[in-house]
């Protein structure tokens, strides 16, 4: 009966009980499994993250066959909920270290500076992986820790893409700046000096600049008057979007 196996996967959850189950198909948000024939999906944000896909740009069908590198393959999993419209498992990859993580992130506060390595690069922004030399890391048998540097917050200037600062194996510097449970945010940009500061005592209202058209979107047109700093030219300056083009 299929609300009998339901309630005993929900005990399961509740225990925190992890699972060995064996990826049999990929979609776009994530992988695909059944357990005791029961469907279940482990989404992509739920993977752990050496296995999420690094795919520069974020293009789906990139992400895609990233993913089905995993069918035949077993993970270990937790239940993470039931959708009961569906009558479907959601597992989590994620789940089981968790805590781990969050215990090993006690020694970290926002503010701290951490040396890592770029692990990964989305159209959203980089993965780095850090540790502190004094706390024990993915070497003496604890979970890596990885943080996301979102594509905002990797430089003062507008970045359409984060190859621009970074790349894959580069050891870089940054700041935490935020901390939610088992999640933690960097930034580069915190550490670089912000170039709006004291702006007003170079530029003034009313003052004649040169500057180069960097980027159209559509409520105008931005450009660039110091390699940090871009302003921006409302599209009613123009009239239309085909006049500003």
């Amino acid at each position: 009966d299929a609300q009998v196996e339901q309630a005993k996967f929900l005990e399961k959850k509740e225990k925190g009980e992890t699972i060995l189950v064996k990826i049999l198909g990929a979609n776009k948000g994530g992988l695909l499994t059944k357990i005791s024939n029961i469907p279940a999906f482990l989404p992509v944000s739920q993977l752990l993250a050496e296995h999420y896909p690094r795919v520069e740009g974020g293009e789906s069908g990139k992400i895609l066959r990233e993913l089905q590198k995993f069918v035949g393959q077993e993970l270990e999993v937790k239940i993470f909920d039931l959708d009961q419209r569906e009558g479907k498992l959601i597992l989590s990859e994620r789940a089981k270290e968790s805590e781990k993580i969050k215990e090993i992130l006690k020694n970290y506060k926002v503010g701290d500076m951490v040396e890592g390595e770029i692990t990964g690069i989305t159209n959203f922004g980089v993965f780095m992986k850090f540790s502190l030399p004094s706390v024990a890391s993915a070497k003496e048998g604890g979970p890596e820790l990885e943080g996301l540097i979102h594509i905002s917050e990797l430089d003062w200037k507008l970045i359409e893409d984060p190859t621009e600062i970074v790349r894959v194996g580069e050891k870089v510097k940054a700041k935490i700046i935020t901390i939610s449970d088992d999640k933690i945010s960097l930034s580069l940009k915190a550490l670089k000096k912000d170039p709006w500061i004291d702006i007003e005592k170079k530029y003034k209202k009313n003052d004649m600049v040169e500057g180069e058209v960097v980027k159209f979107n559509p409520y105008g047109a931005f450009v660039k008057i110091t390699p940090k700093i871009q302003g921006l030219i409302h599209i009613s300056e123009f009239g239309t979007k085909s006049k500003m083009e």
